[in-house]
Parts: structure tokens; sequence; C-alpha cells
């Protein structure tokens, strides 16, 4: 029985992936590279942001498939940087030098195709057809040929005859989803079928884009995702999807495709300074405007500052806006930034805190007026309240051209509301909420919670950790996107592996020392915000995707855990509670959400041993939904 695989972006008439190997694939033009895309809007080498010096990136790319895939990586204007293939489940970190990346930095893409699309067709995952075709009278011309049962779209090609296969340089294909009508192009140089000889095209169609995530993590005084006591300040963030990517180019009233994003806290106040980066992941030149709306100052109908306004950027070209140093910001401003480009951009913000080494990052969301496809509905699956020194900020922009009234919800682990906090803020507005500071007494001191973000019209939110506390161990900060939701589905057996058609991918999973308690370690805080129960099926696996102990069968085979976590609740898994897994242990994992309810997630990971600011957080990045029918 086939199994049919649809994605969300297909639903919304995105581009589904691009795919290479034995099979020609279609070519696609570098702004729109496929769903198996992701984008790292800035990787510093030995850069200067906000203050600190010194702050160089790495770039791990999960394979979140059961499948082998090919990832290759390209700077920001599409020039190659290296390429490797990931095995199932498998993971691989580069440093800014080893890309090749020179400072201060660049804006890095990774795209994903499958290894071997056969693999898929036997798997039943994608369909193939035949068709015959006749070879015309002048060498290097174009056979074309109606095919009868005519799919919306085609994948990939070969081409044989009698048992031998052409290769894919010696012809081009086209495929027009209108008429049906199947192009060979036999004008590239190379083999070709002889005058009148009849030969065979194996056509591959409805195959799911392969799925692909990323984590960022940024270090001074040290190289890489590993730190220790030479490690000065740590900080990171999760790559952008080609989701979000296309929402940014939903556009809304009177617009047409424009990119348009929103940074819902940028800051110089308490000694914070903030660098905006934005980079241009077009191939054309591009118009790039963006405008600070401070915090309070009633949003498009109040005073702002054009920080940027027609800057010109080249293709993969990007631009650093410091506030202090560049947009000569004052003392005691808050606020966000909201960034309209002609095309496809992606940008971030660092802000630093010298004074305590402390660094936060801040992923700029997709600004649309458009419920439908930009929710009014964010959660966040971790927020303290005085846990251990820990503090949390929840700073929420008004996406839309009405007054939001927005409610924060909050959720003790039971799935229990404890508290929650209404604010109303103008169009073009943000406003924050510190749970410290929120007047209910619902939320307890050392408690750890989570956050259900509703408002009446769409919105964009960043969740800041805090730790003022000093001493070892103290001053740390980190900040992570509030996330929709990923609906639960169901799982199928491939060999020793499990395929989730919905999950969670972790691309960066570190185990410190148990017994110093020193070391990169990693927590999953899960949250179940719907209102039935969903599992969660937690894989941990090494950088090769070997599955690894507590989540390993004897015979190597995939063993998840399996998590119930009832409607309203969450759950965390502590890396240095699992004794089975290995002291030192650097790897990825994946989340199967299954069953009938949802699930979103962040991963703090967070090294004490580091001077200063040793922690970073990574949202679990939801897969587009797949659907798997008889």
């Amino acid at each position: 029985m086939r199994k049919k695989f649809l994605h969300l972006a297909m639903a919304l008439g995105l581009i589904t992936g691009l795919f290479l190997g034995a099979i020609a694939p279609a070519a696609a033009a570098p702004e729109e590279p496929g769903e198996g895309t992701i984008y790292f809007p800035w990787v510093p080498n030995d850069d200067s942001l906000a203050g600190i010096d010194g702050i160089t990136g790495s770039v791990t790319v999960q394979n979140l498939e059961v499948f082998t895939v090919d990832v290759t990586l390209y700077d920001a204007d599409y020039n190659e940087l290296t390429s490797i293939t990931l095995n199932p489940r498998a993971s691989q970190t580069f440093t800014a030098d080893q890309l090749g990346i020179a400072a201060p930095g660049s804006g890095v893409i990774a795209s994903a195709d499958w290894a071997d699309l056969d693999e898929l067709i036997d798997a039943q995952v994608c369909l193939e057809g035949t068709v015959d075709f006749t070879r015309g009278a002048e060498a290097g011309t174009v056979d074309s040929q109606a095919l009868t049962d005519a799919p919306a779209a085609i994948d990939a090609v070969q081409v044989t005859q009698g048992g031998f296969t052409f290769p894919a340089s010696s012809y081009n294909w086209q495929y027009n989803a209108s008429t049906g009508e199947l192009a060979i192009d036999w004008s590239p140089s190379g083999p070709e079928p002889a005058e009148g000889e009849t030969y065979t095209v194996t056509y591959v169609y409805e195959c799911p884009a392969p799925r692909i995530a990323g984590a960022e993590k940024h270090t001074t005084g040290t190289v890489g995702p590993r730190t220790s006591a030479d490690t000065e300040i740590v900080d990171g963030y999760t790559a952008v999807p080609f989701q979000d990517v296309a929402l940014a180019a939903g556009g809304g009233a009177v617009l047409d495709s424009q990119s348009r994003w929103v940074i819902p806290i940028v800051q110089t106040n308490n000694n914070w300074n903030t660098a905006i980066v934005i980079t241009n992941i077009s191939d054309q030149n591009n118009s790039v405007n963006a405008t600070y709306y401070a915090a309070g100052g009633q949003g498009f109908a109040g005073p702002s500052v054009a920080l940027l306004s027609g800057q010109t950027l080249g293709p993969g070209e990007s631009i650093v806006v410091d506030l202090r140093e560049d947009a000569g910001f004052p003392d005691e401003e808050v606020g966000s930034v909201w960034i309209d480009a002609t095309r496809a951009v992606v940008a971030m913000a660092f802000r630093n805190k010298p004074s305590t080494e402390m660094m936060l990052s801040t992923v700029a969301q997709p600004r649309t007026d458009d419920a439908e496809f930009s929710p009014t509905l964010k959660f966040g699956p971790l927020v303290f309240r005085d846990y251990n020194g820990w503090n949390t900020g929840i700073n929420i922009a008004n996406l839309s051209s009405e007054t939001n009234r927005v409610t924060v919800t909050y959720y003790n682990y039971a799935g229990n509301v404890v508290a929650s906090d209404t604010v109303t803020i103008p169009a073009r507005a943000m406003e924050y909420v510190y749970t410290p500071a929120t007047g209910n007494f619902g939320i307890g001191e050392n408690q750890i919670t989570s956050a259900r973000i509703e408002g009446t019209a769409p919105l964009a939110a960043a969740i800041d950790e805090v730790k003022y506390l000093e001493g070892q161990g103290q001053w740390h900060a980190m900040s992570y996107a509030a996330s929709r939701a990923q609906v639960a589905g169901g799982i199928l057996e491939f060999g020793d592996r499990v395929l989730f058609e919905s999950m969670l991918g972790l691309p960066l999973v570190q185990k410190g020392n148990p017994s110093s308690g020193f070391g990169d370690t990693s927590g999953i805080n899960l949250f179940n915000p719907s209102g039935d129960a969903v599992t969660a099926a937690v894989q941990f696996v090494d950088s090769a995707g070997v599955p690894v102990a507590p989540t390993v069968g004897a015979d190597d085979s995939e063993a998840p855990l399996s998590l119930q976590i009832p409607a309203g609740a969450g759950a965390t898994l502590y890396t240095l509670d699992l004794s089975e897994m290995p002291v030192g242990f650097q790897g990825a994992a994946v989340v199967g959400v299954v069953g009938d309810g949802e699930l979103v997630g962040v991963s703090n990971n967070v090294n004490y041993e580091v001077a200063g600011d040793g922690s970073a957080v990574f949202n679990l990045a939801p897969t587009s939904f797949v659907e798997i029918q008889g």
C-alpha cells in the first residue's frame, strides 16, 4: 500500500525541494531553493558585535529523515562552501573557518537533496511512471510527450535505452503541468539516442522535500560548540526555515511579495546594546528598510527612527547596524525593529551586555497581517520565575494594523493554569511582560512553567531568560522565539528506524560531566498546549546518526523514549540525568509528535564552567506536517 506525503508548504503553493543523484532533477532559481533549506542570518568569524569582540560561530546541520540526504552549504550569494552526505538522523558541525568564512562573518544557507531517490521509490515514498519517447530527426533537438496520467509536478527524470542509462548531463528536461507535456532537450553535449529510436523516460513525482534543521552557536575565547573554562561567553540561535522566508513574503494590504520581518525586541537599556544584521538571500540587488518603534510609543502612530532607508544590498550582502555606534541611540531605549525589503532577506539581533559578559540572540520573525498564515497564538515551552536565579521576560510585537489584546497564560508542568497577564498593544508596537513583576501570585517562586501567548490579532514574541546573580555560573542570558505548536501524527517503521509524520528536530545535544556538574549540557523542555494528550518520542543519535543510550536497542535499532504528556502539561529531559548516555556526548535528537495532541519545545544548553555567560537556547525545529495515507 502506497504512503503519500503532503507538506503544508505545498498546500500553501510554495516550492518543493530539489533532488540530485542518478536521476536528473529540475533546476530552481537561487531565491527559490526549496523546502529543504534553512538559513543562518549571520555566522560571525572574529567579529565585534554590540560591544563584545572576538565572536566566532559554528553551524550544525541535522538530517531529520530516515533516508540519506546530501547537504550543501552556501554563503548568502549561493557560492558553495562545502557539502556532505548525511546518514539518516546524522548531523555535522562546521566552524566559520572550516566553511572558509572570512572575518567578520557571513550569512550561510544549507540546502538538502535526497541522496538516492531509488531508496524513496523502493519505500513507496515517491511515485514513479514511465513513458516511451521517439528520438527526433535532428541531433540535439527536443522531444516531447504528453503524459496520460499527468501529475501536478515532476521531481526528477531518468532516461534509459536497452539497459543503458544516459548521464543526466547529456540532457535537460521540462514539464508543463498545465498541459501534462514532458520535454527532453538533447542540446547538451553527450550521448543521445539515434534518430527514430525509442527510449524510455522514467519520471518521479509526489516526493516530499527532505527535512533538515540547524543550530548556530557562537563563542568568544574558544571556537566551536564545545566550551570550557577557556571560553569567555556563549550564545546561539536556531536556523530560519524556508517556510518562514515564504511567510515573510506573504504581503498584506496592497503588498505583493515584499520580504517583511520583525525583531520583537532591541535595547540599549541597563547597559545592553544591540547590533542588527540583515542579509540579502536573493540573487539580485535588494532595497532594505528598517524602522525602530519604541516600546510604549504607540507604534506606527508614535515616533519612530529609520535605521535603514532604501539601503541597497547586493546579492548575498549583509549589513550591521549597531544601535549605539551607528544609530546614535542613547541609553534606556527599548523597542522593536520592523524590516521591509524588496526581495528575500533574513535578519537577527545580537543583544550584548559587555559589563557582565552576557549575550542574547534574537532571530527576526515573519511579519504579515493575515491571521490565516501569521498566528494569533504562540507558545513558550520554558518560563522561569526565580528558578535558581533565573527569570523570564516575554517581548510581544503586534503584527496587526489593529490594536491587539494579548493574554499570556502560564501553566505548571501538571497542566494547570497558575497565572495570567493581559496587555493591550497598538498597531506596530511592542510590550513586554516580566514574570516577577506580573502582580499575579499564582506563579510561585522557584517554579518552571510554560506560557500560552494569545492575541486578538497576529503577533510575534521573543522570550528572554536571564540570571542576574554574581559569582561562578551567574550572569547568564538566552532568548528564543515563541513558536507555533506541532500537530501530532502517526509513525511508520522503515527497517531499524521510525519515520514520524510529525516531529521536532534538535541538531545539537550535549552532555557534561555529572560528577563535576560542568561541561556543555542540554535540557529539553516540552509543552503540550492542546486539549488532548500527546506522546513525545525522543530519539538521541550521535553525529553519524547511530542511536545512543538510553534510546538504542541491543541491535543498534532506534528505541525512542516515550513520554506521555497530558493536555496543557510539560516535561523536561536533562542529559545529566540520563546515566546511560556517555559523558561528553555531542549529537542530535528528534522528537516524534505522536497521537492526537500538539507539542512545542526548546533546549537550554549551558556550561557553568564558562567564565562569563555560558548559556544558549535553541528552539526545537517544527517540521512541515506530513500526512501518511494508505
